[in-house]
């Protein structure tokens, strides 16, 4: 007995349950209906055909906006950058832009930086740089170096450059310039003509090494020891000898330690190149740096006792916060999101041609900005419905098809009010046919519209009642 009623009362919450989720049905029937009705109202277009063969297809909630104009954003303190040095210069390696400048067109002694000089005519003129030469009577003793020659010591033009320009030994100098010129004096003529060739027009050298105690013209400029660092720093020997901390050469069978003389090169983006220090000149430095992409060329002339290096690092941190190389146009990147909007008419229907193409720039562009740097972008595409809308999708008269990378505008940057790069606008894809968008035509009678929009609600009610009557006659007695 027990057992028939749970029966009972089980089969009874089935029907329940089956009624209920009738009703359930019923009403989400009833809603689809009138979400159908609403949007059939409140949209006017009541056909839509994809006329597409093949083409870019995107939906206009993918269009972006861009701001075209813009400041470059840094933490560094836009302030006044001082040194002790009398004469300075920050110039970037790769255009020869001056960065910053202090008094760098004044003749002042250069003392061993006139060694880089002497190194590069080596360089580019010897041979055979394993050649062996002997230490003659004028390029012995120390002269002020580190280590001294003796008469007729015999060593390499390589181990030559190597103290040259690493310990700068200022007895390396006169031998190298006997072993090319015979003589110093000859080969000064050299070393002018080649400042010369290379625009350092405002140096004169009167000494190989650059010892200057009754040499009162022996001068150059701090813009002038930057244009001959930046030649020189172009030849990979040379490079790779002012960027080297210690080596060895070997005279006349001895080994000889070199340190450099620049502490800076301890710092990984110091790469050299040349110190020097007279009572005449003071301290001086050149310096090649590489940080965050940026190559600087840095000269600091007659610095103070002891704050030669502390100038030279306050120069390369001032220009490296402050300047950057930047990409302002990437080509892989899309500008603009442009509608192609073209109409045909007939009596009945206005077709409204609408195609959604990206446009990329033809080429990168990629800039040295300051952070003070206003960036202007523009283009010569006329914006649809100008100052009546927020629409910033471009408008084009353009016909169909399009090719892939097809030119359909330019784009230009300006920086400070100046231009700097013109470029096209190309088409992303290649689009054969377009998209027909059948809109009811404007002018269509009001009645026309309606009766339309009734017989449609009708029939999508008739189709609503079927499917719940079925529902209902399917059901059998359990």
């Amino acid at each position: 007995m027990t057992f028939c009623l749970n029966e009972q009362k089980k089969i009874t919450i089935r029907k329940t349950l089956k009624k209920i989720n009738k009703k359930y049905i019923f009403f989400l029937l009833i809603f689809l209906f009138i979400f159908s009705c609403t949007n059939v109202f409140f949209n006017t277009a009541i056909l839509r055909k994809s006329l597409i063969a093949d083409g870019y297809q995107a939906s206009p909630e993918t269009l972006r906006s861009t701001n075209h104009s813009f400041s470059l954003a840094s933490n560094a303190e836009d302030g006044s950058l001082d040194v002790s040095a009398e004469s300075a210069i920050i110039v970037e390696y790769e255009t020869g832009r001056i960065l910053w400048e202090k008094n760098s067109s004044e003749k002042l002694f250069p003392a061993s930086t006139t060694k880089m000089i002497v190194g590069i005519i080596a360089i580019e003129e010897v041979k055979n740089l394993y050649e062996k030469t002997t230490i003659s009577k004028n390029a012995s003793g120390f002269n002020n170096s580190f280590f001294p020659f003796r008469i007729g010591d015999e060593i390499t033009i390589m181990d030559l450059l190597k103290a040259a320009l690493i310990n700068s030994n200022n007895n390396a100098t006169i031998a190298l310039a006997e072993y090319i010129s015979g003589s110093e004096a000859e080969f000064l003529k050299k070393m002018n003509i080649k400042a010369q060739e290379i625009g350092a027009y405002n140096t004169n050298f009167q000494s190989t090494n650059g010892l200057d105690s009754n040499l009162p013209e022996h001068k150059s400029t701090a813009k002038d020891l930057a244009i001959i660092a930046k030649y020189c720093m172009e030849n990979a020997l040379f490079r790779k000898m002012v960027s080297t901390k210690i080596d060895y050469i070997n005279v006349s069978g001895e080994n000889v330690m070199l340190f450099n003389t620049d502490v800076l090169l301890f710092f990984d983006y110091i790469k050299g190149i040349k110190t020097g220090f007279t009572d005449n000149a003071g301290y001086c430095l050149v310096t090649f740096s590489e940080r965050q992409g940026l190559k600087l060329v840095s000269v600091v002339l007659k610095s103070a006792l002891g704050m030669r290096d502390s100038d030279m690092l306050k120069m390369i941190n001032w220009a490296n916060d402050n300047y950057s190389w930047r990409k302002i146009i990437d080509s892989s990147l899309i500008y603009k999101e442009l509608e192609i909007d073209n109409k045909m008419e007939n009596n009945d229907y206005v077709y409204s041609t609408k195609v959604f193409t990206p446009a990329y720039p033809e080429k990168d562009f990629v800039n040295l900005t300051n952070i003070k740097d206003k960036i202007d972008i523009a283009d010569d595409i006329t914006e649809k419905n100008t100052g009546q809308t927020k629409s910033n999708i471009p408008n084009l008269l353009i016909d169909l098809p399009i090719k892939k990378s097809q030119q359909i505008g330019n784009l230009q940057v300006v920086i400070n009010g100046e231009q700097k790069q013109l470029m096209q606008l190309q088409s992303g894809d290649k689009i054969s046919r377009q998209y027909i968008f059948e809109d009811l035509k404007t002018g269509m009678d009001i009645k026309q519209r309606n009766m339309i929009i009734l017989l449609i609600s009708f029939y999508f009610l008739i189709f609503i009642f079927i499917i719940v009557r079925n529902l209902f006659l399917r059901e059998k007695p359990e």
